[in-house]
């Protein structure tokens, strides 16, 4: 049996008769969202990346007592590892045209590729990354990475590889009078255009009064168009579609756990215990307050005052949160940078370290190559429109260069190996980390060839143009061997 999609359960309560309208099930999408499974894991594990973790639910019912709640950012610091890793090098992006190569590089100008960074940063933190293309009102193709807690998508498959739709909605906070009130604004968006809807305040949906009907996806020159395809991309952590903290969990849950209530021993413990016998006071206040005034007590006749050093060893406890921390970062498939031997590690040394982040990169640069290739079609449509041309046809190629440390030595043997094996210099350039930009390298190379050519002929010519003068017949022609 053929499954149900969204978009067509939702035509078909309406063409049923359904007593709710479009604004009702659209509300109804966005609060079953909102209270879903999916959604829980993405704002846990948005509340982990902020370095809030469940250490803060942690109590302490002895009246004076320290609560300390010591909160370690190894998440952040693993997921903006691995997004550091895969782009903060320029990637390189071009086609075997030239003219949209040129086009490609005006989009992605340092902006779009700061974009790109964040969009691939809600792939582990969020575990979906969503981009969507628009046209702003200057008649200029933009980009908006939205978080993932505020897409709602219709996915047309069981992979969720094709959607036909999605709503996107943002709490808004507007004015009534003089008092401040959070709306719900909602966007529908599907191939026939886009519609409008917002909340009124107690939980219901109607039409934007703003937009009341239904719009295209753009407008240039005055003149609506609607993409094929919802304009929309994502970009994802794993098939299961689930955030980097939803796997490491109880082991940062325990670091913080473990390291807090340490914290606390380590606050509270006096530095003596003091014993007691026969102590003449009445109470423990008492015997404290007066020791702080006076720094004497009073005992009966036979009483005295003993002490107790205690004895504390927690190097066993740092040592299991030492393993718990090493732990978070083999099982998140990063580097763990506190690792002793990390520094003088050599060059296949590092690469078996950097194994695992580059593994999970890889499955990175492949999400985000999907994501520009699902994007080709939206700026295809928009070059055409613009009258920069059709570049349907064209090819369209990106590498990025990864962070990792590298023999430089090794990198510049590999390259004149595979010249010497007859791989095309483009290829070679496009696997050089330090070149940005291969087709002006490309052009620098030809240059200093055709400047040293030239200056070879020029030499060559003002050689072929001297007059050697001939050698007198007087003159013995000099021996062999003779330099004067």
């Amino acid at each position: 049996m053929a499954e149900i999609t969204e978009t067509t359960r939702i035509t078909l309560q309406l063409a049923a008769g359904a007593p709710m309208g479009v604004a009702g099930i659209v509300g109804e999408e966005i609060r079953r969202f909102r209270y879903g499974e999916q959604c829980s894991h993405m704002e846990e594990a948005e509340q982990y990346y902020l370095n809030r973790s469940d250490v803060q639910n942690k109590t302490n019912d002895v009246e004076k007592r320290s609560n300390t709640k010591i909160e370690h950012p190894v998440l952040k610091k693993l997921i903006d590892q691995k997004i550091n890793y895969t782009l903060s090098r320029p990637f390189s992006i071009s086609s075997d045209n030239k003219e949209y190569s040129d086009a490609l590089n005006l989009i992605f100008n340092d902006i779009m590729r700061k974009k790109v960074k964040r969009f691939g940063r809600g792939a582990p933190r969020h575990a979906i990354g969503w981009m969507i293309p628009y046209i702003s009102p200057a008649g200029k193709l933009s980009f908006k990475v939205v978080p993932a807690m505020n897409i709602i998508p219709f996915w047309t498959d069981d992979e969720h590889e094709e959607l036909e739709g999605f709503i996107y909605f943002r709490d808004v906070t507007v004015y009534e009078a003089r008092h401040p009130k959070t709306v719900t604004k909602a966007e529908l968006w599907d191939a026939s255009g886009v519609r409008y809807f917002e909340s009124d305040g107690s939980g219901q949906f109607r039409q934007d009064s703003d937009n009341p009907n239904r719009a295209d996806h753009f407008t240039v020159n005055g003149i609506g168009y609607n993409w094929v395809t919802p304009p929309i991309v994502w970009c994802k952590y794993n098939d299961e579609e689930l955030p980097l903290q939803y796997y490491l969990k109880d082991l940062l849950d325990d670091i913080n756990w473990q390291t807090s209530i340490t914290a606390d021993v380590l606050r509270d413990v006096a530095k003596f215990i003091w014993v007691l016998k026969n102590y003449a006071g009445e109470s423990l206040a008492e015997f404290v307050d007066a020791l702080r005034k006076y720094l004497a007590i009073k005992v009966e006749s036979d009483g005295g005052v003993d002490t107790i050093q205690p004895d504390l060893k927690v190097d066993s406890v740092l040592q299991f949160i030492d393993k718990q921390r090493r732990d978070a970062y083999d099982l998140g498939a990063g580097v763990d940078t506190k690792d002793p031997e990390l520094g003088s590690a050599s060059g296949k040394a590092i690469y078996f370290r950097y194994m695992d982040l580059d593994t999970d990169s890889a499955q990175l640069q492949s999400e985000l190559k999907a994501a520009f290739l699902r994007l080709k079609p939206f700026w295809d449509d928009y070059f055409i429109i613009t009258g920069q041309g059709d570049f349907s046809g064209a090819s369209l190629e990106v590498v990025f260069n990864t962070d990792m440390p590298v023999d430089e030595t090794e990198i510049f043997s590999n390259a004149k190996t595979a010249k010497e094996i007859g791989m095309s210099l483009r290829t070679i350039l496009t696997n050089i980390p330090w070149i940005k930009d291969v087709d002006k390298e490309l052009a620098n190379i030809s240059k200093e060839e055709a400047e040293a050519l030239a200056k070879q002929e020029a030499e060559i010519a003002r050689m072929a143009g001297l007059n050697f003068p001939a050698p007198d017949a007087e003159d013995p022609p000099p021996e062999v061997g003779d330099t004067g």
